[in-house]
């Protein structure tokens, strides 16, 4: 898919803001899907299986730090950190779930 030239951090912004719940919600499902298969027996392919779980959070946890940035309202960074990665990461699945449902 050609991706459109985009001019302004604002602009930049409201793309991502569109786009990005579905990214994430992919993002997630792909690692469920990978991090459900058993991890290889051999210390090589065991590494390989965590470390491609590892990719995926990260990966996951970079797109939610763009979501937050998109925000009209960010949190003040107080609060901001208190919120951890696994609460995100299971209110993106519930959302995930609702809209699964609505469909």
């Amino acid at each position: 898919m050609p991706s459109k030239k985009i001019k302004t951090l604002q602009s930049l912004k409201n793309n991502l803001k569109k786009t990005l719940p579905q990214k994430i919600s992919e993002v997630i499902k792909s690692y469920e899907n990978f991090a459900e298969q058993p991890a290889p027996a051999d210390a090589k392919g065991f590494s390989a299986h965590h470390s491609a779980c590892k990719s995926a959070v990260v990966h996951a946890e970079t797109l939610l730090k763009l979501a937050r940035w998109t925000e009209d309202e960010p949190l003040p960074p107080t609060e901001r950190d208190e919120i951890d990665i696994t609460s995100l990461l299971e209110e993106a699945h519930h959302q995930e779930e609702e809209d699964e449902e609505e469909s």
